[in-house]
């Protein structure tokens, strides 16, 4: 069995079966949520996420700087934008240490975990003594790498723990959780992986879409990641700088591809991902890791049926 990106995979792709579950179980919200919990829905770069990064840093105050640690792509700009907008909303309060949760902001708090309330209700299609081996063996793996050495550190693990469920919580409600702290973990061992060259985030996801063949001019990835908040002459210079570093070269004047030397940058970059990601799982034995990816894929399979 390989421990690489697959097997992360598989545990982000439980995502899709508890959110068919929670739909069949009525968690839909009978009111539409507000417009501006609407507004670029799905990006990291956007109202609902940063509500939800809210209740992870909760009582600390919200800052640019704090939410860019994780949201390391984002421009500062894009941020301190969607956070004044989120000011304006009153859903905030700005205060000498940074941006806080208003009355208002935490009934929309409120109103966003009315669907994960639902996850109380939901029977995993497994059997009992199966689901209670597979809440543990994640729990622990968790447990353990909150424990891990920098790098790659805990920073988005530790802030995405502060929403686990209580004790007393369902296995369901408990496992959901569990995906997102294995997706925040990640985060920290793939930053900490290629922040060792020494190069911005936006000039690293760049450089990820040429190396992927999605975007070899700074127009193509500029309309790709728009969202971000940097321009298409800063994709021009973060293009123009890799090319100096030699891990890109011209095809034609303003358009790229990865050379020799930067695809060995991107494979040591994923070989320290992984490395990162998966030291903590050392305390699983083969017949333990076979097991909990067969009860992952059992439970991707029949999860929302």
């Amino acid at each position: 069995m390989i421990l690489d990106a697959r097997f992360y995979d598989l545990i982000q792709s439980l995502w899709g079966g508890f959110a068919q579950a929670m739909r069949q179980h009525g968690a839909a919200t009978p009111a539409a949520p507000p417009l501006l919990l609407q507004l670029r829905g799905g990006r990291a770069e956007s109202p609902g996420w940063f509500m939800v990064q809210a209740a992870e840093f909760d009582p600390e105050p919200l800052t640019v700087a704090g939410l860019r640690v994780r949201d390391i792509y984002a421009a500062e700009r894009m941020v301190q934008a969607l956070l004044d907008l989120m000011l304006s909303e009153m859903w905030l309060d700005l205060t000498d240490e940074g941006y806080v949760l208003t009355e208002q902001g935490r009934e929309v708090m409120g109103r966003m975990q009315v669907r994960t309330a639902v996850l109380s209700q939901i029977t995993l299609p497994l059997t009992e003594r199966d689901v209670a081996w597979l809440e543990q063996t994640m729990r622990l793996l968790l447990e353990a790498s909150l424990q891990a050495d920098e790098p790659p550190g805990t920073w988005c693990l530790a802030h995405s723990r502060r929403r686990a469920p209580a004790a007393t919580a369902s296995a369901a409600e408990k496992i959901f959780q569990y995906v997102a702290d294995f997706n925040a973990f990640r985060d920290d061992a793939h930053m900490a992986a290629w922040s060792g060259y020494d190069v911005m985030g936006y000039a690293w996801e760049a450089f990820s879409l040429v190396r992927g063949g999605t975007g070899k001019t700074a127009v193509s990835i500029y309309e790709q990641l728009a969202y971000r908040g940097y321009t298409r002459d800063e994709y021009a210079h973060a293009l123009t700088q890799l090319h100096a570093r030699g891990w890109l070269e011209q095809e034609r004047p303003g358009s790229y591809f990865v050379t020799p030397a930067g695809q060995a940058v991107w494979d040591d970059v994923e070989q320290l991902t992984n490395s990162y990601f998966y030291r903590p799982w050392q305390i699983l034995s083969k017949k333990e890791l076979a097991k909990l990816e067969s009860l992952l894929i059992q439970l991707r399979d029949e999860l929302g049926k």
